[in-house]
């Protein structure tokens, strides 16, 4: 079984911060801005979503401060397992979400869905974990406004997004060098995934 069929994608929770921040402090950002921007994040976003992979061994993950981690929801799974349980044998290797980007007349631009940015910790990439996640956020726009596009910008010299993109669906529709008040330092693309109407 390759690691990306064993990847679990779910909804972040308000108690998911910590594993939020983990994420997010990938990208260079001090723990404590991490744990500043996290709960504002979940609570913000219409779409995120989490990926975790199974711990090795089933031990705990721990937060940013080292701290055990134990999610405490009492339903079950399809299979039988208390999702806290699971949850708390789950590594998060990869964060991914989408917001609703508001339209700007000046520069012809229609509202649109955007993706907020995808992170995959690097022991984690390299299995098709980024292309599932951006898969599910697809899916979760959709299910909330059918039809619509996605968008996504990524920068030229970051392949693996690229590839991860394209692997989900994603078509180039443009380079770019700036978008939506954002500068690049070199050349960015902009892709789309197709809404239902088109896919």
């Amino acid at each position: 079984m390759s690691p990306a069929s064993k990847v679990r994608i779910r909804p972040a929770r308000p108690d998911d911060a910590p594993r939020v921040a983990r994420l997010l402090a990938l990208r260079g950002i001090s723990v404590e801005e991490a744990l500043d921007q996290a709960p504002r994040m979940i609570d913000a976003l219409p779409v995120l979503l989490l990926a975790s992979l199974p711990a090795p061994g089933g031990a705990a993950e721990s937060s940013p401060d080292g701290a055990s981690e134990l999610t405490g929801q009492p339903a079950r799974s399809a299979h039988g397992e208390d999702p806290a349980l699971a949850d708390s044998r789950a590594v998060p290797v990869a964060l991914s979400g989408a917001f609703l980007l508001p339209g700007d007349l000046q520069e012809g631009r229609p509202e649109r869905w955007m993706v907020s940015g995808l992170i995959v910790d690097p022991d984690a990439r390299r299995r098709g974990i980024g292309r599932s996640l951006l898969t599910a956020v697809g899916a979760a726009v959709r299910e909330i406004d059918p039809g619509e596009d996605l968008f996504s910008v990524v920068e030229t010299a970051n392949h693996a997004s690229v590839a991860a993109h394209l692997a989900a669906g994603f078509e180039e529709t443009a380079h770019v060098d700036g978008y939506a008040g954002l500068v690049f330092d070199g050349d960015a693309l902009l892709m789309r995934l197709p809404g239902a109407a088109e896919a």
